[in-house]
């Protein structure tokens, strides 16, 4: 009777499970949409120094969604604040007067192969060739290699390092410009 029971059981135990199947709905797999970054990555956030022997010392201060530039050079002063706003890298930025004059000092950012790019949003308009690249690379000061910034700003050929203190940025000044 007991072996009864048991057998009855698994039967219906087996039948119960056969016929509760879960049916799922199909589901379409959709490529996610790709958005320009929405923060700065944070190896480039902090205060970086540029020197020049003539111009002195420019500046460069990273956090998460603003680049703040400031440069007091001998024949120019020059400030500028940016903010990083978000857009989607497939359609791109409307070409508007209004995006055009920039009157929120926005700015993007996205990565292109090992460099990033990170400009002011009336830039885009210009062409990928117009617009400034930031890549870290590494430079001995004092027998360690350090981090730095290297930036290539817009169709110049040039590029500026960016040194996370006054002193190196002059130190390695003097050892790029060495005659």
């Amino acid at each position: 009777m007991k072996i009864l029971k048991v057998v009855s059981a698994m039967m219906i135990a087996t039948t119960l499970g056969t016929t509760a199947t879960v049916v799922t709905p199909a589901v379409s797999a959709q490529a996610k949409t790709k958005m320009s970054l929405k923060t700065i990555p944070k190896k480039f956030r902090g205060t970086w120094y540029h020197y020049e022997k003539y111009d002195g010392y420019m500046y460069q201060k990273i956090s998460a969604t603003t680049l703040k530039t400031r440069d007091k050079g001998a024949a120019s002063h020059y400030n500028q604040s940016m903010t990083i706003h978000q857009f989607n890298l497939s359609t791109g930025i409307s070409d508007t007067k209004t995006n055009r004059n920039n009157p929120h000092n926005w700015m993007f950012a996205y990565k292109s192969g090992s460099k990033y790019i990170m400009d002011s949003w009336d830039a885009y308009f210009e062409g990928p060739k117009y617009r400034s690249t930031y890549s870290m690379t590494t430079r001995n000061y004092k027998g360690k290699k350090v981090k730095v910034i290297k930036n290539t700003p817009t169709n110049s050929g040039t590029w500026y390092i960016y040194s996370p203190s006054k002193a190196m940025a002059k130190h390695l000044w003097n050892l790029d410009n060495k005659k």
